[in-house]
């Protein structure tokens, strides 16, 4: 995939998982996109090689409020 292809790919990810961790958490939009983008998880999503972008926005909510507590163990691609 080209960077410019990963570029559009990550930002809509980040914005439906944004939507999800707002819902669990009951946060406003900003709140949670602030604290996603500044995840572990984030670190690793936005590196095309970590594969992590291709778990849905469910499972990447999940995965933000797992490394919230203290435990982020990403699945196997």
């Amino acid at each position: 995939m080209n960077e410019r292809s990963f570029e559009i790919l990550l930002y809509g990810i980040t914005a439906n998982v944004t939507s999800k961790i707002m819902e669990l958490n009951d946060w406003s939009e900003n709140t949670a996109m602030e604290r996603f983008t500044q995840s572990k998880l984030y670190s690793y999503l936005e590196r095309e090689e970590t594969k992590v972008w291709q778990y849905s926005a469910v499972m990447l909510a999940r995965l933000f409020n797992e490394e919230r507590e203290g435990r982020l163990i990403l699945p196997e691609v």
